[in-house]
């Protein structure tokens, strides 16, 4: 389930790079410069340096405090380097400064699952989804499906994630974790249909295709498993999962 967990909290993530906040209409000194500190810090967000961008927005926050972007990049550069408690304290802050913004509820509702907080998770998940103007609308009821699947209710579970399919049907993560559903219950014909939906939705979904050849070769189709294993290697041939497809080809043959 590592990779699993791993992918969600990236995909609920919704980055704030390239959201400079606003700058009133004087052009205030302390302001301007809170502006370059934002920009530079999202820009090592970008690049996954969160303790860079740390630094840039400590500076960013002292200069204009009551920016909610600002803290909310905070919330974010905290959470990428594990600090929790401190990355809720500015979520909440972000919250108190403009109250209802469906982005910060998604967002965290994203660190309560880095928490393992679920109900809190299915609460802020609930709330982002519940407002009109919210864009995306379909990752918050996955993230809620996530939540459920962790408290192992996996009817909810499966709800949420069929919502999320409804709402975005393009979506593939959403069938991924419908077909992490029917893994644990049991039901592989039902998983192998998800899994296949999400290979054609997103072919380069590696992990998908490595629990589809696994399945595969389940079901005695070994050319079939073996096809999905050398696309991984082919397309990622030293990742994680690359070096897994790779010694699982080797049983194979």
């Amino acid at each position: 389930m590592g990779f699993i967990y791993q992918w969600i909290s990236i995909v609920l993530f919704v980055v704030l790079v390239g959201c400079a906040p606003a700058t009133n209409g004087s052009k205030d000194s302390r302001q301007a410069q809170a502006d370059m500190h934002f920009k530079l810090a999202a820009a090592h967000l970008q690049n996954n340096n969160p303790t860079y961008a740390l630094k840039e927005l400590l500076s960013a926050v002292e200069l204009d405090p009551d920016n909610s972007e600002i803290h909310v990049a905070l919330a974010q550069a905290y959470q990428k380097k594990n600090a929790y408690n401190q990355a809720e304290t500015h979520y909440f802050k972000a919250l108190s400064l403009s109250p209802d913004n469906p982005r910060y509820q998604n967002n965290l509702g994203a660190l309560y699952l880095d928490m393992k907080q679920w109900d809190q998770a299915i609460e802020y998940f609930d709330k982002a989804a519940a407002n009109l103007l919210f864009l995306n609308v379909h990752i918050a009821v996955t993230g809620k499906g996530y939540a459920y699947f962790q408290k192992q209710n996996y009817p909810q579970a499966l709800a949420a994630y069929k919502e999320a399919e409804r709402l975005a049907p393009r979506y593939a993560i959403a069938y991924f974790y419908e077909s992490e559903v029917y893994r644990v219950t049991g039901q592989s014909d039902k998983e192998q249909i998800a899994l296949s939906k999400v290979i054609d939705l997103a072919p380069q979904y590696l992990d998908a295709r490595y629990r589809f050849a696994v399945l595969l070769a389940q079901n005695n189709d070994l050319a079939g498993a073996r096809e999905q294993l050398q696309t991984i290697i082919n397309r990622a041939p030293v990742s994680e999962i690359g070096v897994k497809a790779r010694d699982m080809l080797k049983v194979l043959k």
